[in-house]
């Protein structure tokens, strides 16, 4: 149950934890990331409803630019090593890593 300050809503990560379905060390390391913007009072961390829509809005609003598919590629095909390179740089900065990599 979130903590009512007056019309602040504050979550602990145990909360966030259990309502999102991962862990409180991920939610920690969205944290340090900058992902997610938190609080710490005394021993725990707290996050404002505000902060949880800013973080999903972003989310949501990859630039399209930003989005980017290696449906089709086969070992045939002219991918150079500045494509792969590319493709690594913006998975790492959105934070994605896929199952298999090359």
């Amino acid at each position: 149950m979130p903590i009512q300050l007056g019309e602040l809503k504050l979550y602990s990560l145990k909360e966030l934890s259990k309502s999102l379905g991962i862990t409180a060390f991920t939610l920690r390391t969205y944290i340090r990331q900058g992902k997610l913007r938190a609080r710490k009072m005394g021993t725990k961390w707290l996050v404002t409803e505000d902060a949880l829509r800013e973080y999903f809005k972003e989310t949501q609003e990859l630039k399209k630019e930003d989005r980017i598919s290696l449906h089709g590629i086969t070992s045939n095909s002219k991918v150079t090593e500045k494509d792969i390179e590319e493709a690594k740089a913006i998975w790492k900065s959105h934070n994605i890593f896929p199952s298999k990599m090359f």
